[in-house]
C-alpha cells in the first residue's frame, strides 16, 4: 500500500500547481540529477506537505517532485516527523522514505530490494518557504530487477505547498462501451476513491482508481475548485479539469467535456460529469460519471 500512496503523490502534486497558470509563475525552483549517466532536468518543481489518512497510512510526508519536458518524473518521499536540516538515508524495501524515477515506458524506487537513497536537506522552511539541498540512489525498476544509479542530484529553492490526501465520498463512471463501476472507500476490491484538496490554491482532485487489470484499469480524476457553485461547467483545464492514465505509453489528453455540480451543501459536493481523452489517435470516453464527496 505504501507504494501506490507514493505513486499517487506522484501523480496529484503538480496536477495542483501546474494547472494553474497563476501558481505555476511562482514556481522558480529547479530539481537536477545524473541518471544513468546522462543528465536531467525539471521543467516544473514542488514541494508539498502531504497530510494522508487512507487506510493503514496515516501520518504527514513531504514530497519533492519534478517533471521534464520529455513527461519523465523524479520524485522523493520522506516522512515529516522531526524533519530537519541534516542527511538521512533509506535503504531497501519498505523504507520510510524513497526516492523513485518515472517515464512513460517504466518505473524505478529505492524503497525497492537493493535500492538505496541519500537525501541532505540544506534548508528548509515549511511556512510557505522553500526547500534545497542534494540526493542520490539506486534505484530498482518494478517491472523487472534493473539498476537505474542516479547521482548528483539537487533541488533548489522548490516552492513548499501544503495539501491533504484523504478518502471520503464514491464515484462511478463508464469507460467506452463498457460497464459502470464503482469506486470509494473501501480498496478491497480494487476500485477506491481518493481526494487531493489544496485549499491556498482553492482545489479540490478527486481520483477514481481501477487497479483490477482489464479494460477498465485506470485512473479517473477530476478537478473542481473548494468553492465550486451549482451548475453546469466545461472543463476548461483551469478551474474545472478531468483526466485519464491507465499507465501504457499513450499520454491522453482531455479534449472536452462538463462538469455539473447539482448540490453544494457545506463541504459535501455532489455531482454527474462526463469527458472524453485522446491520445496516440485513440479516444477514450468516460460517461455516466456521478460523485458525491465530503472534504475537510
Amino acid at each position: 500500500m505504501k507504494k501506490i500512496i507514493s505513486l499517487i503523490l506522484c501523480f496529484v502534486v503538480l496536477t495542483s500547481c501546474s494547472s494553474d497558470s497563476s501558481d505555476e509563475s511562482s514556481l522558480t525552483g529547479s530539481i537536477t540529477a545524473t541518471i544513468d549517466g546522462q543528465n536531467w532536468r525539471s521543467n516544473v518543481a514542488v514541494a508539498a506537505v502531504q497530510s494522508i489518512n487512507f487506510g493503514e497510512i496515516n501520518g504527514s510526508v513531504l514530497q519533492i517532485l519534478g517533471t521534464a519536458s520529455n513527461s519523465s518524473s523524479l520524485a522523493i518521499n520522506i516522512p515529516l516527523q522531526n524533519l530537519s536540516v541534516g542527511t538521512y538515508t533509506y535503504n531497501g524495501f519498505d523504507a520510510d522514505g524513497n526516492l523513485s524515477y518515472n517515464t512513460i515506458e517504466d518505473s524505478y524506487s529505492s524503497d525497492e530490494t537493493g535500492g538505496t537513497f541519500t537525501l541532505t536537506i540544506n534548508s528548509y522552511n515549511s511556512n510557505n518557504g522553500t526547500i534545497s539541498g542534494t540526493f542520490s540512489g539506486t534505484l530498482i525498476g518494478f517491472d523487472s530487477p534493473t539498476q537505474m544509479s542516479i547521482t548528483n542530484g539537487t533541488f533548489s529553492n522548490i516552492r513548499v505547498i501544503s495539501q491533504q490526501l484523504y478518502s471520503n465520498g464514491s464515484m462511478s463512471l463508464k469507460l467506452n462501451s463498457g460497464t459502470v463501476f464503482n469506486m470509494d472507500t473501501d480498496n478491497n476490491d480494487g476500485k477506491y476513491l481518493m481526494i487531493q484538496q489544496v485549499s491556498e490554491a482553492n482545489k479540490i482532485v478527486v481520483y477514481g482508481y481501477n487497479t483490477n487489470i482489464g479494460a477498465d484499469f485506470g485512473i479517473y480524476s477530476i478537478m473542481i475548485p473548494e468553492n465550486a457553485t451549482v451548475g453546469s461547467h466545461s472543463i476548461d483545464g483551469n478551474n474545472y479539469d478531468a483526466g485519464f492514465n491507465n499507465n501504457s505509453n499513450i499520454d491522453y489528453t482531455t479534449t472536452g467535456g462538463t462538469i455539473n455540480i447539482t448540490s453544494h451543501s457545506g463541504n459535501t459536493i455532489v455531482g454527474t460529469f462526463n469527458f472524453t481523452a485522446t491520445g496516440n489517435s485513440q479516444t477514450m470516453t468516460i460517461s455516466q460519471g456521478n460523485f458525491s464527496i465530503t472534504y475537510n
